[in-house]
């Protein structure tokens, strides 16, 4: 009973602690929350692309054909990520504005 006690535990906190990581709050039973796992994509994703910029910029002066090419790539990743995002936000908020018609 104890152990069945503390696995709800660590699996409750350990939810919490990933949605805080990708800064996603809400309830996972919200059906209406149809973007909750999009957006925790494109924060792991521009995570990643800020560090590829932080980690060229640091590097530079050591190395600046691969700095170069980390800040191209982290900057090519976080407007494709912006317009996406963007765009699919645009086509959802469209398809439901017909559907509520």
């Amino acid at each position: 009973m104890v152990v069945q006690q503390i696995k709800e535990k660590v699996r409750r906190y350990g939810k919490v602690a990933i949605d805080a990581l990708f800064f996603i709050s809400g309830n996972d039973n919200d059906k209406s929350d149809k973007w909750k796992f999009r957006r925790r994509l494109v924060y792991g994703a521009y995570r990643v692309s800020v560090a590829m910029i932080v980690f060229g910029a640091l590097t530079f002066m050591y190395d600046t054909q691969v700095s170069n090419n980390l800040i191209t790539g982290g900057v090519a990743l976080l407007t494709i990520i912006v317009s996406a995002y963007v765009a699919g936000g645009v086509v959802d908020d469209k398809i439901n504005k017909d559907r509520e018609l």
